[in-house]
């Protein structure tokens, strides 16, 4: 699917202009696009009147979420080392005996 060149900030800017009122002719001339365009936009995102919003919150929650993970992941790997040293150390002393 072809990618928009334009944001979902001036997507959602566009499609509020229109809801406040603007006549929908000034809203596609100031936007540079085309009726058909701007209809298809409000029957894609006309639903979600926070889209923009909505995906930055969820892109700041997945980078925290990933820092998570990371931290968890390199808090198991040490956890992990010192098993294997524990362990190292116990059948090194249970094979001297």
């Amino acid at each position: 699917m072809k990618r928009s060149p334009f944001s979902s900030d001036q997507i959602a800017a566009a499609l509020k202009q229109e809801e406040l009122g603007m006549p929908l002719a000034d809203v596609i001339k100031q936007a540079g696009i085309t009726e058909r365009t701007f209809h298809n936009w409000k029957r894609q995102y006309g639903g979600m009147p926070d889209y923009p919003q909505d995906l930055k919150c969820l892109q700041e929650e997945n980078a925290k979420l990933k820092q998570i993970v990371a931290e968890l992941t390199l808090e198991n790997a040490r956890l992990q080392d010192a098993l294997d040293d524990k362990r190292n150390k116990h059948e090194h002393y249970s094979s001297s005996n």
